[in-house]
């Protein structure tokens, strides 16, 4: 075992995330650790690479109908000793060569990882660590979560090549909803995204309150995971977004019957709407707020429904909500939201 070299604090804690989460691309190494510079954290991986540490492997994937090549870096029998020699583990509970991964696990699991680079705020637990908690078994889909202080979250990532058996598979998994905070689903495509909620539907899939956010996988998805679902200054930085329509308030627990979060305050004296915030792709409290708050609830009580969401999703929003002449759908631009963070907003 390299013994002549000093490690730092840093190569350290690069040797124990392989250890955790099994493979990390290059890329993700090095921009998590090295923000002083690409070229000197390449140098750096090139230096345990060659002392024995890690080992590194060119693999391609298909994105967007190309095929992608990238590094990607695992941990080497001596990166586990020198992690026990510095008492970052206890003993090896895994050999080195079963921290690797299959082709179909290394697309989900390294996806799943770059969520743990581009949140590094919010702690990460890897597919092993949250079936463990859980105590799920090995053939469960989930490919890690987040846990925040009002609970975890745990994540799933839709391929656009997605079955049918996949997609009821987890769907099946989430209907057994644990005590948790909420899911992350990403989907890498719209049609994919579709053929889920449409899935939704027909499994009739209920969470008993449990928020599931149906997310795209890129960087609008992360950056509203990161400001608007796990930040604890979401409902302000969704306040500070919204902000030209009105203040947004949050709907007191227990106040209305329909099930809406939030209403916004204008200052033209009419009544207060309700709102549906979808920009984070919550489909639970879309469906629960809107099958509550019908017609004939809004003829009773007189408030209308701004329905929030993506400026590309407002066509689609208009076809489905066609009948239900008391929502008004407002579009947002992926600039806003990018510019509003820009901004140092936080």
């Amino acid at each position: 075992m390299p013994r002549q070299r000093e490690w730092t604090d840093r190569d350290l804690s690069i040797l124990h995330e392989l250890y955790e989460l099994r493979e990390m691309t290059k890329g993700q190494i090095v921009t998590k650790h090295f923000s002083n510079g690409e070229k000197y954290g390449n140098k750096r991986l090139y230096i345990m690479k060659k002392e024995g540490l890690i080992t590194s492997h060119v693999f391609g994937k298909r994105m967007a109908g190309q095929t992608v090549t990238a590094a990607y870096v695992r941990l080497t029998e001596a990166g586990m000793d020198l992690l026990i020699e510095h008492g970052l583990l206890d003993s090896k509970n895994y050999r080195a060569r079963d921290l690797g991964l299959s082709i179909q696990q290394r697309q989900y699991i390294t996806d799943a990882n770059e969520l743990y680079v581009q949140i590094p705020e919010v702690p990460f637990m890897d597919s092993r660590a949250i079936k463990r908690k859980y105590h799920l078994n090995r053939g469960n889909l989930t490919v890690g979560g987040f846990r925040t202080a009002e609970g975890d979250y745990m994540i799933y990532l839709l391929m656009p090549d997605a079955r049918n058996q996949t997609l009821i598979k987890i769907i099946t998994e989430i209907k057994k909803h644990p005590k948790l905070r909420g899911y992350l689903i990403y989907y890498k495509s719209r049609p994919i995204k579709d053929a889920f909620e449409g899935m939704s539907n027909k499994m009739g899939l209920v969470t008993g309150g449990i928020p599931v956010h149906l997310l795209p996988f890129d960087e609008i998805g992360i950056t509203l995971t990161r400001q608007y679902i796990l930040s604890t200054n979401a409902f302000l930085n969704l306040q500070k977004l919204l902000s030209q329509y009105g203040q947004l308030t949050r709907v007191k627990e227990g106040s209305n019957k329909y099930g809406f979060l939030y209403g916004i305050r204008r200052s033209d004296g009419l009544p207060t709407p309700y709102v549906i915030e979808v920009l984070i792709g919550d489909i639970m409290i879309y469906k629960r707020c809107l099958r509550n708050y019908n017609v004939d609830a809004y003829q009773r009580e007189g408030r209308r429904v701004l329905l929030f969401c993506l400026e590309t999703e407002v066509e689609r929003y208009k076809q489905e909500l066609s009948s239900a002449a008391h929502v008004d759908i407002v579009g947002i631009s992926k600039e806003s939201i990018e510019r509003s963070f820009e901004r140092g907003d936080s």
